[in-house]
């Protein structure tokens, strides 16, 4: 049977022994504080990357918000602006055509007024002409009657010069009186 025996006490330790055993604490402990240290370095690291990253996705999210408001706002500054135009369009479009409304009007009022000066001219004329075809017919018709009483006197003149002569056969000829 194997022996009992009694636990020994610690064998005192020397004090090399110590000095070694608290080294090696303080050196276990050194790195154990070096890997505590690193871990928390790669930690941090990973979190930094992951921050600057999610960082970097938010600030693309926001930048593509930011540019949809940028984009809603100019917009509705754009459809503003072109209803302005459209309004300022009509209403100058509307001026323009009472203008056309207004000059074609006075454009057929000026014809209206040619007309009717053209038919008044060409009435005139048409009086002027009759009056001047009476005044030749009267004129004509005292050159006429001048003539015939002329000629009767010149018959006249004839016959009684010749009953004066005592008809001795002679022609009557123009020049004669002269």
């Amino acid at each position: 049977m194997p022996d009992k025996r009694r636990p020994q006490a610690a064998a005192p330790m020397t004090a090399e022994d110590g000095l070694l055993l608290l080294q090696s604490q303080a050196l276990a402990e050194e790195e154990e504080a070096k890997m505590k240290g690193e871990m928390l370095t790669r930690f941090l690291k990973d979190k930094l990357a992951k921050e600057e990253c999610s960082s970097t996705l938010n600030l693309h999210k926001l930048r593509t918000q930011w540019r949809t408001v940028l984009r809603e706002v100019k917009d509705k500054e754009l459809r503003q602006d072109i209803e302005i135009l459209n309004q300022t369009f009509t209403r100058v479009m509307d001026c323009k055509d009472s203008v056309i409304e207004s000059l074609a009007t006075d454009l057929e009022e000026a014809e209206e007024q040619h007309a009717q000066a053209l038919r008044s001219h060409l009435y005139n004329i048409d009086r002027l002409l009759q009056l001047q075809r009476c005044r030749l017919m009267y004129l004509e018709e005292g050159y006429g009657a001048q003539l015939e009483a002329l000629k009767m006197e010149l018959e006249a003149e004839r016959y009684g010069s010749l009953s004066l002569r005592g008809g001795e056969g002679q022609q009557w000829h123009p020049l004669a009186m002269l």
